[in-house]
């Protein structure tokens, strides 16, 4: 177990940033990274590069799903590693676990944004991938209700300003807050963004240590 540990303490981060993301249930990152969809739900993958000795991917399960299943009894859950279908979800869920060619992957899926965040602050957890403190997803109509459309200047991808009258015409789409750093991968195209975030392609944006933006996306 606690091998696991330092291996995951230790690792380096992988590869390139993923490009393009249908669903909660495709999500198959390439890098440690936040999964946003439009209804609110949301992942996080750790990725990571290890040397040396083969890992054994049944042993890193175990590990991991005992870290899960002690998170979700101190948050009053069953003590369960997975979500079970047609049941009520768990505040974390391990969905797939992989270590092949030097790299391994871990998915994980959260009841809420604030389950991410509690886990990611929790001893735990190894992924140092990000610093988020703060996380929230709403649909187009409620963040503009909710004053965020006027709370920041958005940009399109060029740079230029767009108002919040223009935003709000996106009726279907969602606003992300974030703050603290963070790469995230949303499951629709990104429109606009505010100061503090970089798109790096059409469905992922990265916030840096201590930034704070807004990402809508389609």
């Amino acid at each position: 177990m606690r091998r696991f540990g330092r291996l995951l303490a230790g690792a380096l981060f992988t590869g390139i940033l993923l490009t393009g993301c249908s669903g909660r249930g495709g999500f198959n990152p390439s890098v440690s990274c936040i999964y946003v969809a439009r209804d609110g739900a949301v992942s996080s993958a750790l990725v990571k590069e290890y040397a040396g000795d083969d890992v054994d991917e049944k042993d890193l399960r175990q590990f991991l799903e005992a870290a899960v299943i002690r998170f979700n009894q101190a948050n009053g859950a069953e003590a369960l590693a997975a979500n079970k279908g047609g049941g009520r979800q768990l505040p974390a869920a391990l969905q797939s676990v992989k270590a092949e060619d030097g790299t391994m992957k871990a998915v994980f899926d959260f009841a809420s944004p604030r389950d991410l965040i509690a886990f990611g602050g929790t001893d735990e957890n190894e992924d140092t991938s990000n610093t988020l403190t703060a996380l929230e997803v709403k649909k187009v109509p409620d963040a503009a209700a909710a004053g965020w459309l006027t709370a920041a200047e958005f940009m399109k991808e060029d740079k230029s300003a767009v108002s919040a009258e223009e935003i709000a015409k996106a009726e279907k789409g969602a606003v992300v807050l974030v703050e603290g750093g963070a790469t995230l991968v949303c499951s629709g195209e990104i429109l606009y963004l505010t100061e503090g975030a970089e798109k790096k392609d059409a469905h992922t944006v990265a916030v840096p240590d201590g930034g704070r933006a807004f990402i809508v996306f389609k």
